[in-house]
């Protein structure tokens, strides 16, 4: 061609890249409200974002090039989600996450009941890495004893779902905290960290409201069904303290700031040793478990249903995920439509508080008709430069992308998974959702967060939790 490439370009106004950013999720939310897996509704966005760039004069292999450099951003992040996966198959088979649960079940007491119908959940989440899982075997117990306590099943339904939420949200096991660090490009335990700023007083608040709620209980427990779940895990795995070693060794790596591939590394060699030779497996077995996923028949469903996971496979769906986001992050940014949509922002917004709540807004956005993912994902996208200019940490941009799009998911009411919630628990959405405390204060108190400059740290700040950090004026 005798033409520079420039000259051939349509110029990227305001309205285009409206359109360019609008038409892919648009298509997006239509997929997935259609029933089409998210991966592949944002692969179809991909498609026409590839066509909207021919129109405006992109050639293929610049395109080709933008969506390799977009996966390439997110390659390490995407390895570190496998190697969760398989840590989580290890310490499954090692007896260190059935240990934590069988202790953890031990806590139940009538006094407190609605606050432990908040902490056993979001332990059980911690510890396994997902909401469903605590909500669908603990939930379903704690629920089925509130009636006999004299408290409405809606109240220990919203502790629940809030307890298995804090999990979701605070677990490095988790894949939509796993899925915020990696597209904000930070490492999980900073984004962990940062989150503390926001969940923190929400946890206390939450845990107030569900004491004094639970002040009028009576009753005693009705033990059997606790005792079938310690008795499931008891039967099946060697029970020992021994057995949270790998654990603690993770948790000092990770305090010592060793890199995450290494310490995540470190933790499934450690299950691995535990397994073989506290639990008994072979190390032929383990290999299986890495890569498929832990295994194993307790005779009790709610036990199969919290230690079945883990392994390299569970991660695929989610390593898909945000390859394909990659993909769409590199064309948005080589045709320049994000760059313009936010410089459009910005130039209307001068403070860190006015972009952290232009990043709710769309997380909500997505969040209300595209569910999770894309809420995190595209938000996270759209935004991550923006806050480099405005001199945020990119930590603080990952825990609002959780704040807003992890914890809102609760709470929609005509979410087909909020509305299992109730079916499973024994009430409605209608009844359950005002005592979801946590999901409703978390964006609540980000917001807040946000305009007072609580926890709002500058892009180049080691990401330290101290309460009451408020960031001056001007650096």
């Amino acid at each position: 061609m005798s033409k520079n490439k420039a000259s051939e370009l349509k110029e990227m106004t305001m309205g285009r890249a409206l359109f360019g950013f609008l038409a892919p999720i648009v298509l997006l939310i239509a997929l997935i409200y259609a029933g089409a897996e998210v991966a592949i509704a944002i692969l179809a966005s991909v498609f026409l974002m590839i066509i909207y760039g021919a129109y405006m004069g992109y050639s293929w292999d610049s395109m080709d090039k933008a969506m390799a450099s977009g996966i390439t951003t997110i390659s390490t992040s995407t390895v570190i989600m496998m190697l969760v996966g398989c840590m989580v198959a290890s310490w499954m088979a090692s007896g260190c996450i059935p240990t934590m649960l069988y202790y953890g079940l031990q806590i139940i007491n009538p006094k407190l009941f609605l606050p432990i119908c908040f902490i056993l959940p979001a332990f059980m989440a911690v510890c396994a890495g997902t909401s469903w899982g605590a909500i669908s075997t603990i939930g379903v117990v704690l629920c089925g004893m509130a009636g006999g306590l004299g408290i409405p099943v809606a109240m220990a339904a919203g502790a629940v779902i809030s307890g298995a939420f804090f999990g979701d949200k605070m677990s490095p096991l988790s894949d939509t905290t796993l899925l915020a660090a990696a597209a904000s490009e930070v490492s999980v335990f900073e984004h962990i960290t940062s989150m503390f700023y926001t969940t923190v007083p929400c946890t206390l608040i939450s845990l107030v409201l569900y004491g004094f709620l639970g002040l009028s209980a009576s009753g005693n427990i009705d033990t059997a069904a606790v005792s079938e779940l310690t008795n499931g895990l008891s039967s099946n795995f060697n029970i020992t303290v021994l057995n949270l070693l790998p654990v603690i060794l993770v948790l000092v790596l990770s305090v010592k700031k060793v890199p995450a591939f290494i310490t995540f590394g470190i933790g499934i060699g450690s299950g691995i040793l535990w397994s073989m030779f506290i639990q008994g497996f072979s190390f032929v077995d383990n290999l299986g478990f890495i890569m498929n996923g832990f295994s194993v028949d307790t005779g009790v469903e709610a036990v199969n249903t919290l230690v079945n996971r883990g392994g390299f496979v569970s991660m695929l769906s989610l390593v898909g995920i945000l390859l394909v986001c990659g993909m769409l992050s590199g064309l948005f940014t080589e045709m320049k439509v994000l760059t313009v949509l936010v410089k459009g922002i910005t130039k209307k917004v001068h403070t860190p508080a006015g972009i952290l709540v232009g990043v709710m807004i769309s997380s909500l956005i997505l969040c209300l008709t595209g569910g999770q993912y894309p809420s995190i994902a595209i938000t996270a996208v759209a935004f991550k430069d923006a806050c480099d200019e405005m001199d945020i940490h990119r930590a603080v941009l990952s825990r609002t992308l959780e704040d807003v799009g992890t914890m809102v998911a609760a709470i929609i009411p005509w979410s087909a998974w909020v509305i299992g919630y109730g079916v499973l628990l024994g009430t409605t959405v209608q009844e359950f959702i005002p005592f979801v405390f946590l999901c409703i204060l978390s964006p609540i108190v980000a917001l807040i967060n946000a305009f007072l400059g609580i926890g709002l740290l500058h892009k180049d700040d080691e990401v330290k939790y101290h309460p009451l950090w408020i960031r001056k004026r001007a650096r």
